[in-house]
């Protein structure tokens, strides 16, 4: 009876919740597992549950996975908003069940924030888990990936599929002997080299015997193909593999355990790219038809406060989440921005509010972030925005960007009038994950404006 009572006074928060126009993505959870403390193992789950956990890509990859899913007809759970921490995924799954707590979907997918296995997994019990990468994180909470590695393999469940990043050394180590896995890997790109550079380097000696590894390819962080010369440990091999990298066409071919199949690229970073073999990979587990996996990607994008571009007039506009407090993410926005030719204009406001309402935020982390790469002679002009904007400064100065090129703002919307649009073949919108609805929203519309204005005086 505590179950139904969890249930019916989540359903009824969140009914409450949307009357008063608030989204509710995780209070109802929260009611419910004060109720029943249990309630993620007690309430009826779907049919088959896939977990998307890894410190970046966890959204984009729970999101495009739910997408494809539904197009094959099923009915999906999923906490698609982000909500990731216990009570969002309480919610997720009492939402996909009716009054009487008997599910009403097929299949659940379900993004779980990595630190929260312990309070997730036992009773979750997902049949597959998903992770994308294990990389260093936020100092306070995940600056540790084999900390954060040992928290998930602790919980996981024996019988849980394993979809693992084999081009993590951290990740591709998830779960214990018994649980059955399979590997995502993009094969070696052009970019690629041999040593190890940049200010976050993990995972750089043998699990095995602590000597340093070699490198078959490095591509960023630890992440790349490794093996140690003195005993021979090495990456494990990848059933399903990304290659043929495309960017102009945006095509790629998808190795499927064997089937090379041609598909869409879903988008060009890095980032997305495994994220679209992890998804491709799991798909194939949960049994989706491999045309059906490569149909999918014609339409799959990722959600827009995670990328989004667009062509106004000459001037190219893109909007790139740039996770503040989270170095290596930060350095793969900044190398990925870097990438498009032309001259560069960039508003970069990456403070993450929920620091400043609640704590005093420790700027450490932006010296485990490669911002030289904004010190490309093409990057014209930076401006950036909010309560930190001063910390943010000196790092670029640091890395090499000329102090003349840099402005401040003290709003995190202001940038967006400061930045020159007049003469940039490419402006950038950077922000964080939880200022992405606020000053993301803001900025964006602020641009598209500005550069309107700018193709009907061209004009």
């Amino acid at each position: 009876m505590r179950v139904l009572l969890a249930v019916w006074a989540a359903k009824l928060t969140a009914a409450l919740l949307r009357v008063l126009g608030r989204q509710g993505t995780h209070v109802p959870g929260i009611v419910a597992r004060r109720i029943h403390p249990g309630i993620i193992g007690a309430v009826r789950h779907p049919a088959r549950v896939v977990a998307v956990t890894g410190t970046n890509g966890k959204t984009t990859v729970s999101n495009l996975l739910a997408e494809a899913l539904l197009g094959e007809g099923m009915r999906v759970a999923s906490n698609r908003s982000g909500s990731n921490l216990a009570a969002g995924i309480a919610w997720a799954l009492i939402a996909a069940v009716d009054w009487r707590g008997r599910p009403r979907a097929d299949v659940g997918v379900l993004e779980l924030d990595e630190r929260s296995g312990r309070l997730v997994l036992p009773g979750l019990h997902p049949d597959v888990l998903v992770c994308t990468n294990l990389t260093r994180d936020s100092i306070k909470r995940n600056a540790h990936p084999e900390y954060i590695a040992w928290i998930l393999s602790s919980e996981l469940a024996a019988d849980t599929m394993l979809v693992l990043n084999a081009d993590d050394l951290i990740a591709s180590s998830l779960g214990g002997e018994s649980n059955p896995r399979v590997h995502f890997a993009v094969e070696r790109l052009p970019g690629d080299t041999e040593t190890p550079t940049g200010a976050a380097l993990d995972a750089m000696t043998c699990p095995v015997c602590d000597q340093l590894l070699a490198w078959d390819y490095w591509r960023f962080n630890h992440i790349g193909r490794a093996h140690c010369p003195a005993c021979g440990f090495r990456s494990p091999d990848a059933a399903y593999r990304a290659r043929d990298i495309d960017a102009a066409a945006s095509r790629l071919v998808l190795g499927l355990d064997g089937d090379a199949r041609e598909a869409r690229l879903v988008n060009d970073n890095i980032v997305n790219v495994y994220n679209e073999v992890a998804v491709a990979a799991a798909l194939d587990v949960l049994g989706v038809a491999r045309d059906r996996i490569v149909s999918a990607f014609d339409t799959l994008v990722p959600p827009t406060t995670r990328f989004a571009s667009e062509r106004i007039g000459e001037v190219l506009l893109v909007r790139l989440l740039t996770k503040g407090l989270v170095g290596v993410a930060c350095s793969r926005a900044f190398e990925y921005l870097r990438s498009f030719p032309g001259r560069k204009s960039v508003v970069l406001t990456i403070d993450e509010w929920s620091e400043r309402e609640n704590e005093v935020e420790n700027t450490a982390w932006i010296y485990d972030a490669d911002y030289e790469y904004l010190a490309d002679e093409t990057v014209e002009q930076l401006v950036v925005g909010g309560n930190r904007r001063y910390d943010q400064a000196l790092r670029l100065a640091i890395a090499g960007v000329d102090p003349d090129r840099i402005r401040t703002a003290a709003s995190e919307t202001e940038p967006a009038e400061l930045v020159d649009v007049a003469h940039a073949d490419a402006v950038f919108n950077l922000h964080s994950v939880h200022n992405a609805l606020t000053t993301g929203n803001a900025t964006q519309a602020r641009l598209r404006a500005r550069l309107a204005r700018r193709a009907e005086a061209d004009a």
